[in-house]
């Protein structure tokens, strides 16, 4: 990857606001890439894992496979997102977590744990903003996560979209349209359902006006207050 690109992402990126043109130049020699395509595993959290990763272009999921081998996605992750050994702990974990593309093209830059350890020594503040991004990551998790216990599988499908049309819609008035890397599986692993049960809350939501699939790729919520 050219010095100028990296250069770029990591100077657009919130977390490294507060440094210099120099400490920006300087972290771009500790700092590797990676290209994935879809489907491809970025890696298995019981392969040593050792790297922090801030994805710059496409889909990630974060998934594990439960006890009856059923696949379960903990986190769809998006542009400037941070993940890997977020704890900045070397993995030892005998758990089948695993991070893998969604989109077409992913791109990503990855710093070793030590390497991002002593720049957080280096530079206070910059470990306070870490802090506080993981903490917004944690708080999204245990959102998803009391969902899944106090609502039913309607709601968790709504909570989906609605989710989405946050972080990632095209805004205008109530109006929301979302680009969906998802498939109806891959909504019934991220919400604990079944695919049979999403694509029937999915062709309701449809026949109500509340969503509207144009072609794969495209979701429009006509008016997010319905929802």
């Amino acid at each position: 990857m050219e010095i100028n690109t990296k250069y770029w992402h990591l100077r657009n990126h919130n977390l490294f606001s507060q440094l210099n043109e120099e400490e920006i130049t300087n972290l771009c020699v500790i700092t590797a890439y990676k290209k994935a395509q879809k489907n491809e595993i970025i890696y298995f959290s019981n392969q040593d894992l050792d790297r922090l990763y801030i994805l710059k272009q496409g889909r990630i999921k974060i998934a594990y496979y439960d006890e009856n081998d059923t696949e379960v996605i903990s986190e769809i992750l998006m542009e400037g997102d941070i993940f890997g050994e977020v704890s900045l702990e070397k993995s030892t974990s005998e758990s089948h977590e695993f991070a893998q593309a969604m989109s077409d093209e992913v791109s990503m830059c990855s710093f070793s744990l030590e390497n991002f350890k002593e720049l957080l020594r280096q530079k206070p503040d910059l470990a306070i903003t870490y802090s506080q991004k993981i903490g917004e990551k944690l708080r999204h998790i245990n959102t998803k996560y009391s969902d899944l216990i106090f609502k039913d599988v309607k709601e968790r499908v709504r909570s989906f979209f609605k989710r989405n049309a946050k972080y990632e819609g095209k805004w205008d008035g109530n109006r929301v349209e979302l680009n969906m890397y998802l498939t109806h599986q891959d909504i019934a692993n991220y919400t604990a359902s079944s695919r049979q049960s999403v694509s029937t809350i999915i062709g309701e939501l449809e026949k109500e006006g509340k969503i509207i699939y144009e072609g794969r790729r495209t979701v429009i919520i006509p008016d997010i207050s319905l929802l």
